[in-house]
């Protein structure tokens, strides 16, 4: 690598690992989240839509500048940017957000601009480890999903020969137990599940419930 190369890729790789840098390539992806919530409002986006669309382009200028600094970086090896996961997930990024925002491209280009808050993430090197932690934890957490699952199965069925016959709408079949007791996790009218088995589906204010409730048998506390 000639002299003049190598003082191109030290400078960019200086530039690129400065604080300075750093802070507005953050900067322009908080703005780019900001702008991408402002324009879920409708009224918002016709009377500043034009504003929105300059500011957009503004940081993918940024990104791309960005990637072509990191590229320099490398010199006569610029390939080695891409040998870095998080440099590749912005690269990749910025390819999805130059895809033209109309025709067939369209929900593709919104989902690209949608990505671009996810960037914060490879550029915060606290969260990059925050990030790998959890990757790294995936198969322990894949058997812990295993356990859970014969867990819900095992209740599920005794869910369907406990209380089907009274509740044939939660409890009536083994997939709709399962769903019932996943919503009973996630605290979502477990109230309402746990109060038709005890005082039987008769009594319920659920329509839907009522229209299978056949054989109405409270189960008490």
């Amino acid at each position: 690598m000639t002299t003049p190369q190598r003082s191109l890729s030290l400078f960019c790789h200086q530039l690129t690992h400065s604080i300075a840098f750093n802070r507005i390539v953050i900067g322009a992806i908080l703005v780019g989240a900001a702008v991408i919530g402002l324009e879920t409002y409708p009224i918002l986006v016709e009377d500043y839509g034009r504003f929105f669309k300059i500011i957009d382009r503004l940081i993918l200028f940024i990104f791309g500048a960005e990637a072509t600094l990191k590229i320099l970086s490398h010199g006569s090896r610029p390939y080695r940017y891409f040998l870095d996961g998080w440099n590749v997930f912005d690269f990749g990024v910025l390819v999805l957000c130059l895809i033209p925002a109309g025709g067939n491209y369209f929900a593709v280009a919104r989902l690209a601009r949608i990505f671009r808050v996810f960037r914060l993430v490879s550029t915060v090197p606290r969260l990059q480890m925050l990030v790998g932690a959890l990757f790294k934890s995936v198969p322990s957490m894949g058997y812990i999903g295993v356990l859970l699952s014969l867990v819900f199965y095992i209740f599920a069925v005794v869910g369907v020969f406990a209380f089907g016959s009274n509740d044939p709408f939660h409890f009536g079949n083994l997939q709709s137990a399962l769903l019932t007791l996943f919503g009973v996790v996630t605290l979502e009218g477990w109230t309402d599940v746990m109060q038709i088995q005890m005082y039987g589906c008769s009594l319920t204010d659920s329509e839907m419930v009522k229209a299978v409730c056949t054989q109405p048998k409270a189960a008490g506390w």
